[in-house]
């Protein structure tokens, strides 16, 4: 059985947070590609000032724009929103849009109107824990976020933290091409095929993820041995390449 969820990231300036309920929601939205532009448009005039008044406001975190690269669909784009919550109890208290006296009822009318013109599909979302980590969050991120999904034995959860966060963040945070990492328990998984955790590689550029794909050397019997113990807790079942859009903080 796989428990419930809730999402994601923290900290720029290399701030690294201890164990709190820092939560991220990550909403996922699928529009046309000829439509994308209007999205984008909507999304950075309107709801962009009512996450940034929710920050200053409700003591929301951050709000991120992320676009899906991978994605199998030419014909669509996904975007990736990551709204970040201090606690589990502020993101369940959250009573919806605060801030509606930004814009007059009228136009915020014709910006729903616009928004549902665009056909979009936002059935999905992901909520994750932040289990620790070195994440961008109390300013803009980087421009590549890479999200890597594990399926793990739940008997296993406890094991499957500690090996990340205790052996493999040191070796992240000592890579150049890393600007930021942090380890997530999905907590809306709901079957036993469904991923339970998530680490968010962030890069400045697709570059340095090219450059750090590339990398190939000799692995000490060590090294080996700690690879292959983690291969034997956890399944990679997919990963997703996101580039940013916008971000307010």
């Amino acid at each position: 059985m796989k428990k419930l969820i809730l999402l994601f990231f923290l900290v720029s300036n290399m701030f690294f947070l201890k164990a709190q309920e820092i939560v991220v929601a990550l909403h996922y939205v699928k529009v046309e590609t000829s439509h994308e532009n209007k999205l984008i448009e909507l999304e950075q005039t309107y709801f962009k000032q009512l996450h940034k008044y929710a920050i200053e406001n409700s003591g929301k975190i951050g709000w991120d724009m992320w676009k899906l690269e991978n994605d199998e669909d030419a014909n669509y784009s996904t975007f990736v929103y990551a709204h970040l919550w201090p606690s589990i109890d502020i993101f369940a208290n959250n009573n919806g849009w605060n801030g509606q006296d930004l814009f007059s009822e009228s136009e915020m009318s014709r910006v729903w109107e616009q928004l549902s013109s665009l056909n979009l599909d936002g059935s999905k979302t992901l909520m994750t824990l932040y289990k620790g980590g070195f994440a961008p969050v109390n300013e803009k991120p980087a421009e590549v976020l890479q999200l890597s999904f594990m399926n793990v034995d739940p008997t296993m959860f406890y094991e499957y933290e500690q090996k990340e966060l205790n052996d493999f963040q040191p070796n992240h945070k000592n890579n150049e091409l890393i600007s930021g990492w942090g380890l997530h328990k999905i907590l809306n998984a709901r079957g036993e095929k469904e991923e339970d955790y998530l680490t968010a590689n962030f890069f400045e550029s697709m570059g340095d993820v090219y450059k750090n794909n590339s990398m190939v050397g000799p692995s000490t019997k060590a090294q080996k041995s700690n690879y292959q113990s983690i291969l034997k807790l956890r399944e990679m079942t997919r990963v997703e390449m996101l580039t940013l859009v916008d971000g307010v903080r």
